[in-house]
Order: C-alpha cells, then structure tokens, then sequence
C-alpha cells in the first residue's frame, strides 16, 4: 500500500525553478489569460459606459463651473449697478433735504417778516391810543387846573369876576406857568 503522504512529498521532490517556490506556471498563464478576456469583455461593454458617463459628468461639472463664473461675473455687475444707484438716492435725498432746509427757512423768514409786521402795527396802533389817551387827560387836566385856578382866585379876590374875565385870567396865569 501506497502511503499518499509519501506520494505528495515524492511530487514535490521532483519540481524545478518556479515550481519549487509554488507557482504554478500553467496557473498564471491560465489566470492571465482570463484576465485578457475578462479585460477586453468589461473594455467593450462596461468601459465605454463608464468613460461616457464619466465624460457627461465632466462637461456637466465644467458647465456648472462656468455658469458659477458667469455668476459671479453678473453679481459684480449687479454689486457696481446696486452701489450706483444707492449713490444716486443718497444724491437725491440729500438735495430734497438742502430744498426742505432751504424752503423751511424761507417759511420762517416769512412768518418772522410777518410777526414783526404785526408788531409793528401794534405798536403804531397804541402809540396812537397813547397819544390820544395824553391828549384827552391833558385837556382833562388843564379844564382841572382852570377849574382849580378860578376857585383859587375866587378865595383871593373874595370876589367873583364875571366868565370872561374869569377864563382871560386863568388863561394868562396858564401861560405864565407853561413858559
């Protein structure tokens, strides 16, 4: 009877070069033959959808990029309109306020004009009614002092004159102290 242990190491005992480390060299050719084949079958039915796949993903990556950059190009244009017109609004509201400043102050220089026209009216108004007042209590006064006078001059006399004479008097003594 064969020992089948003794058999294996009879086997080997008799390889040469490769086949001493374990490679099989009918195994690689085999396996890279294989590989060959399963190679070209994926290069002809797998490959080129992937590589078409991948190239659509390509040209849809350099579009997004490009329209990232025209983007970017419309939001500066967008940025330099918006500045733009912010400085024409700032312009404009400033001259609407140098016109309300300047309306306001000519609102106010009217409305002072005005006032001092009333003043001014007033004033005259009781400048007058003053002058008139003196005047009525100058006449007032000087009828009191001639009343006054003609009593005075009755005690000293002891004796009334008659009304002309009286009035001739008053108006001599009347003169005498005006003077």
């Amino acid at each position: 009877m064969v020992n089948p242990m003794m058999v294996h190491f009879a086997a080997e005992a008799q390889k040469e070069g490769i086949a001493v480390l374990g490679i099989d060299p009918k195994a690689i050719i085999l396996q890279a033959g294989t590989f060959v084949l399963l190679f070209l079958i994926l290069k002809k039915f797998a490959l080129r959808g992937i590589v078409d796949t991948l190239e659509k993903r390509r040209v849809t990556i350099d579009k997004g990029v490009s329209l990232g950059i025209e983007m970017q190009a419309a939001k500066e244009g967008f940025d330099k309109e918006l500045t733009a017109m912010q400085a024409k609004a700032r312009q404009q509201a400033d001259k609407i306020l140098a016109q309300a400043h300047t309306e306001a102050g000519d609102i106010i220089k009217a409305g002072e004009a005005s006032a001092a026209k009333k003043v001014d009216t007033m004033l005259a108004d009781a400048k007058v009614r003053i002058d008139r007042e003196m005047q009525s209590a100058k006449r007032d006064l000087q009828a009191e002092m001639l009343s006054l006078v003609s009593e005075a001059t009755e005690v000293i006399i002891s004796e009334k004159l008659d009304a002309k004479k009286d009035a001739s008097l008053i108006a001599r003594a009347l003169a005498r102290v005006q003077a």
